[in-house]
């Protein structure tokens, strides 16, 4: 879940699909979650939102400190206590100790602690019920959606060959925290945090899942419907203002590499053509 430093790292999951319907396609293929792939990494070239989830905050290396702090949180936790005396130092110790994000305000990481500790011995089920999840949301989910959906998963993916040994299915209900655009390839990028999960490699409670956009609505995806769904659609606008920025400037660059691919071209094809002239003036 964790690696020696302590650094909880999302994985990156590809769902073979498609993106919204606006959105390009920039690789073909099946799923590449893979059995022999820890839950602390991400797969190859796929790591550049994962980085910028990592680098949210300077308090990923655990102290040596640590396993106390934690143990501190935890006998609050037990007696039924608030959590509010804690100092985000402590708060941040108990996320470390459990490899969940530990971005965030103090509320915020004392609101995670306490749906972890709610949560983390099976009991997500019962609270977020798949009856829970019936409105259809394929092809546009926003932060603060509640989802659910299936991915196959797979032992050795080739991402070569988009081929690999398929293991079985799981199905995630988990909460996007957080979407993305990325600054190289301006790819979609969502942060869920699991809730709970069945089937094949299943994923401990709020462990942080990343899932690419283009990926996500392979397979249906169903959502719980908002207290306000009418701050839903403010979320949804203000997604979709930096969807379209982000596709502009996908579509400047590869103008760009268009224009000099020509230009290139029509430089070589003007160096044959004068080396010809040059050949027949020389026979004449």
């Amino acid at each position: 879940m964790s690696d020696k430093k302590g650094k909880a790292k999302p994985t990156l999951i590809s769902l073979s699909s498609s993106e919204e319907e606006d959105e390009t396609e920039e690789e073909v293929g099946d799923d590449d979650d893979y059995e022999d792939r820890s839950f602390s990494g991400s797969s190859g070239d796929e790591t550049e939102e994962a980085e910028e989830e990592e680098n949210d905050s300077d308090d990923n290396d655990r102290t040596e400190n640590d396993d106390s702090l934690c143990n501190g949180v935890i006998t609050l936790l037990k007696e039924g206590d608030d959590l509010e005396s804690l100092s985000l130092k402590q708060l941040k110790a108990y996320l470390r100790n459990h490899g969940l994000r530990i971005t965030g305000t103090t509320a915020v990481c004392q609101q995670r602690i306490l749906e972890h500790w709610r949560i983390k011995d099976g009991r997500a089920e019962a609270l977020y019920p798949r009856s829970s999840f019936f409105i259809n949301c394929t092809g546009d989910v926003c932060k603060g959606d509640v989802v659910l959906f299936t991915q196959k998963v797979y032992k050795k993916f080739n991402k070569m060959t988009r081929r690999g040994k398929l293991l079985g299915k799981r199905t995630i209900a988990g909460r996007v925290v957080k979407e993305s655009y990325g600054k190289a390839k301006q790819q979609h990028t969502f942060t869920v945090e699991v809730l709970w999960s069945k089937g094949s490699k299943k994923l401990p409670p709020l462990f942080p899942l990343l899932v690419k956009g283009r990926n996500l609505y392979k397979l249906k995806t169903y959502r719980q419907h908002w207290s306000d769904e009418a701050e839903r659609k403010h979320v949804l606008s203000e997604k979709h203002k930096r969807g379209n920025a982000a596709r502009l400037v996908k579509a400047m660059k590869i103008t760009r590499k268009w224009s000099t691919d020509v230009g290139m071209l029509e430089s070589e094809m003007l160096k044959v053509q004068n080396a010809k002239s040059i050949h027949i003036n020389q026979d004449h």
